[in-house]
């Protein structure tokens, strides 16, 4: 008996790491006509080896804020970025952090830190909402997080290149809580900015962002759009 319940429970875990549910959802890219072509629109989100005002390298976290209704198990964390340099990365920096304002106040060593290093797969360029770009995806097997809002972060770790530049696409919107936040961490500092904010654009921009995972204790299903961010409660 005790086997069987063993192997059911196998079973079980199986069966729920292969039917992850989409927990946040802002994939919808930004597509903006340049000339003849379609094209997206973001900013720099990388960690270079060292920084350089002559090459341009440098280290810039963006953190977008989500919200889980109860708890759950992350499996992936995805963003969209522009081809380039992003696709010769094989690790970013990943941070989850408390949701405290509308906007973080750890300091830039909180998420340029090696603790904070996980593996990333970038898949090959494909369309997304229209634009050309690079799904950069990382695993997260760290435990469970509680019901409630968080900042998450995750940075490729690669030099800047040549121009273009790999850029972390933003969405067409709404903006879904806070618009996204950055912190540059050649330095040591707390100093939090809206990347792309104005003269850009009045509130900023959610960047493209897609976690998927596992509820638990989950409840009976039952879905609600906010937006354009779809959540699952089940």
């Amino acid at each position: 008996m005790k086997k069987l319940l063993l192997c059911a429970f196998a079973m079980l875990l199986v069966a729920s790491a292969a039917s992850a549910a989409v927990l946040w959802d802002q994939s919808n890219l930004k597509a903006v006509l340049s000339g003849n072509q379609i094209v997206g629109e973001g900013s720099v989100n990388l960690a270079s080896n060292a920084c350089s005002q002559i090459s341009g390298n440098t280290r810039v976290h963006n953190t977008s804020d989500v919200t889980f209704s109860q708890a759950v198990q992350l499996t992936s964390i995805s963003i969209w970025e522009k081809e380039g340099n992003v696709q010769t990365a094989t690790q970013a920096y990943l941070s989850i952090l408390p949701f405290t304002g509308p906007s973080p106040t750890v300091p830039s060593d909180s998420l340029f830190n090696t603790a904070k290093l996980v593996p990333i797969t970038v898949a090959a360029p494909a369309l997304q909402n229209g634009v050309m770009c690079v799904k950069v995806t990382a695993t997260w097997n760290r435990g469970a997080l509680p019901a409630g809002n968080y900042w998450v972060s995750l940075t490729p770790r690669h030099n800047i290149g040549v121009f273009p530049y790999s850029v972390h696409y933003v969405t067409d919107g709404p903006i879904v809580g806070q618009p996204t936040r950055a912190i540059e961490a050649c330095t040591v500092n707390s100093n939090w900015f809206t990347p792309l904010g104005p003269p850009t654009t009045p509130d900023g921009y959610d960047y493209s962002l897609h976690i998927e995972g596992n509820y638990i204790n989950p409840t009976p299903t039952n879905s609600t759009t906010w937006g354009r961010m779809k959540m699952l409660y089940r």
